[in-house]
């Protein structure tokens, strides 16, 4: 199945003006509720406008690199609707890399469909990471243009979902000669509980908030099923006195999760769940291109 069968010239928005991500929203509502699978459902611009807003107010759609992609599913729709925005000017979007945003792909789903949403933000993400072929995008002069390079790019919507498409950027990377104390200190200030390692871009470990809390805790700890009785002792006393002289590399862990951009959606559920790995990081060629958490994934997936 592929994209251009939900994407019109008409469903290409070239250099669009909007002074806020309101204005954008509205622009494109209007352009996607004159779409047939909106039209079909009997959904108006009103009703998009106001799934799209709540959808907005749970978390932002500015999924980073410049790229938005304000969604909403409905319950009586059998198609989907796309509309493509390319703005004259980068917005502010509340991103979550806190870069503006300059590209805006707006999806209206079927309820019972949520992954075909993200299906169309990967695919839309996959083609503008591909520097030469963006560039070919935003020098379109019209609509039917910018579908005619999709057309031949041959996108796809039935390809399965992997890492690369729902992958983030990592808050924090740490090097492994910093200061251990100032790592925690970087850790606590973005509030994560792991963090990986780099030696330049290649990843070599990951410290994490469990290994710094068992720092200063005896191995027999492990096997007591109450401390009750030893309640007065200090399980940070050992970590303070380490903090004073050690680097990452002394603490870091060895033992992370590893995985390629094409990693499938159950390799990922399967290391997170039943593995309990905190994180996985997403690497190719040894160098760290994203991480996938928890959180991530009800973001990406489950609330999609």
């Amino acid at each position: 199945m592929k994209l251009v069968k939900y994407l019109t010239p008409e469903s290409v928005l070239l250099g669009v003006r909007a002074k806020d991500k309101d204005a954008l929203f509205e622009l494109m509502c209007r352009n996607i509720a004159s779409e047939k699978a909106a039209i079909d459902a009997g959904i108006d611009q009103q009703m998009i406008l106001e799934a799209i807003i709540r959808r907005e107010k749970q978390s932002s759609t500015g999924i980073g690199g410049g790229f938005a992609f304000p969604h909403a599913r409905f319950p009586n729709m059998n198609s989907i609707g796309v509309c493509l925005a390319l703005l004259e000017e980068p917005m502010d979007y509340a991103s979550q890399d806190k870069l503006p945003v300059d590209v805006a792909c707006m999806v209206i789903v079927p309820e019972q469909k949520p992954t075909m949403a993200l299906k169309v933000m990967s695919q839309i993400a996959r083609m503008f990471s591909n520097v030469d072929f963006a560039k070919q995008i935003r020098s379109a002069v019209n609509g039917a243009d910018v579908v005619s390079l999709i057309a031949g790019s041959g996108v796809n919507l039935d390809i399965s979902i992997v890492a690369g498409d729902i992958m983030r950027t990592p808050k924090l990377v740490l090097n492994s000669d910093m200061a251990l104390k100032e790592a925690t200190r970087l850790m606590a200030v973005s509030g994560i509980t792991a963090a990986p390692v780099v030696n330049g871009n290649t990843l070599v470990g990951e410290v994490s908030t469990m290994q710094l809390f068992q720092l200063g805790i005896p191995d027999f700890f492990t096997q007591l099923k109450s401390v009750s009785f030893i309640s007065d002792f200090d399980p940070f006393e050992k970590y303070f006195f380490e903090e004073a002289h050690a680097k990452v590399s002394d603490l870091m862990n060895r033992d992370f999760c590893v995985m390629p951009p094409d990693a499938t959606l159950m390799e990922i559920v399967f290391a997170l769940t039943v593995k309990k790995y905190p994180k996985i990081y997403i690497v190719k060629n040894n160098l760290l291109q994203g991480i996938i958490d928890p959180p991530l994934v009800l973001e990406r997936i489950i609330n999609i």
